[in-house]
């Protein structure tokens, strides 16, 4: 019976992960598209991913309460509440009111992307082996899945309001289904958070929360900014201009097949590190020309490197504290959910002062700051 519950969690918790992407990927596939129904700037366009990870951020700490009080498969009740309003990208009535409905958004985003993660974790020590690079694997098969339904939608000129009302009702349904199987645990009632008191991590915790704040701007601006790259710098129509993100996800995903191996023979440390320096290369090599063929290599090295870096952080944030693994990635997530603060929007306004290729120079460096707290992290831990 024991291992029939882990099996289904964990499939449960697979589509999950495939759904979540496949949502993200219909979304920042028709930036172009929702930048030009609201007539948005690249500055203004930043804006979308900006008041989401306002959103986020400040509801992080009460998320952090939340889910030492209920339990993860409790939180994640909140995942109806960012499917079912999804479509809203497409028909809020003016540009203000999309950011107030981004702002809430982000808050719903961020709670259940904490409350996954965390029975994402529950699983893997139920399993007592590396398993969650292979749930973020699926995360990026549903980015890929997601990315060629765009451009399925854009060949056949559909509606922006088809698109995302579709992408929204077979995710509600799916997720219904799957949420159903989610592993119940119960915070340790000594290690509960007072209401109100501010995560904000502490000594390595710190550390691991500062190569989180680096790797989320990275990969969080890879994936949004992918697209519109394609299409203004290195001059693929719109029409197939994702398939940068279909590349990037795929290799991302494969990354993270092969992750839970990689994890199994070498240690979390030495795999932060050489992720972090692979995914500085493949960003250098994607901006060294405005060449498509440069630019996907680029996607696809970067893709590899940045596979198994969220994985292993999440497992590190969740070992740092065994008591409550949902605790200890929100306490991460208050800091490094400023990366989705501050990365998108500084993505933006740079590019639109000056141009995108040069948004993505400080993408680089941050790839290679990220390389130098992930090696600061592995000597800190000898």
């Amino acid at each position: 019976m024991l291992k029939t519950t882990k099996q289904k969690a964990r499939t449960a918790l697979t589509v999950q992960y495939f759904i979540f992407g496949f949502i993200f990927s219909s979304l920042l596939s028709r930036f172009p598209a929702i930048s030009e129904k609201y007539t948005l700037t690249e500055g203004e366009l930043s804006l979308i991913p900006f008041c989401m990870s306002v959103g986020c951020l400040l509801f992080m700490p009460i998320c952090g309460y939340l889910i030492s009080k209920y339990g993860s498969k409790k939180l994640s009740i909140t995942g109806y509440l960012q499917i079912g309003i999804f479509a809203l990208f497409a028909i809020a009535p003016n540009i203000y009111s999309l950011y107030v409905f981004c702002f809430i958004y982000g808050m719903a985003v961020g709670c259940t992307d904490v409350s996954v993660n965390a029975n994402s974790l529950i699983i893997e020590r139920a399993y007592k082996r590396p398993i969650i690079s292979f749930f973020h694997a699926f995360f990026y098969v549903g980015m890929t899945s997601g990315s060629l339904l765009s451009i399925l939608f854009l060949v056949l000129e559909a509606p922006l309001e088809a698109h995302l009302i579709t992408v929204s009702g077979i995710s509600l349904v799916t997720y219904g289904i799957g949420r159903r199987y989610f592993l119940k645990e119960t915070p340790a009632k000594a290690y509960k958070v007072p209401k109100g008191k501010i995560l904000f991590p502490k000594g390595i915790l710190l550390l691991i929360a500062a190569v989180a704040f680096c790797g989320r701007i990275v990969e969080g601006g890879v994936a949004d900014w992918s697209t519109v790259y394609m299409n203004s710098i290195v001059k693929v129509s719109a029409v197939y201009a994702p398939i940068g993100l279909a590349i990037y996800s795929i290799f991302l995903s494969i990354g993270r097949f092969f992750g839970d191996s990689i994890r199994s023979r070498f240690n979390d440390d030495k795999t932060l590190f050489y992720s972090c320096v692979v995914t500085a290369i493949g960003l250098a090599i994607m901006i060294s020309t405005p060449h498509a063929v440069t630019t996907a290599i680029g996607l696809f090295v970067g893709g590899l490197g940045l596979a198994n870096v969220v994985p292993v952080i999440y497992s590190l944030a969740g070992k740092a504290t065994p008591h409550n693994p949902g605790l200890g990635l929100a306490t991460v997530n208050t800091l490094s959910g400023t990366g989705f603060l501050f990365g998108p929007a500084v993505i933006g306004f740079i590019a639109e002062h000056y141009t995108l290729r040069i948004s993505f120079t400080y993408v680089l460096a941050l790839s290679v700051v990220m390389s130098y707290l992930a090696y600061r992290y592995m000597t800190a831990k000898k």
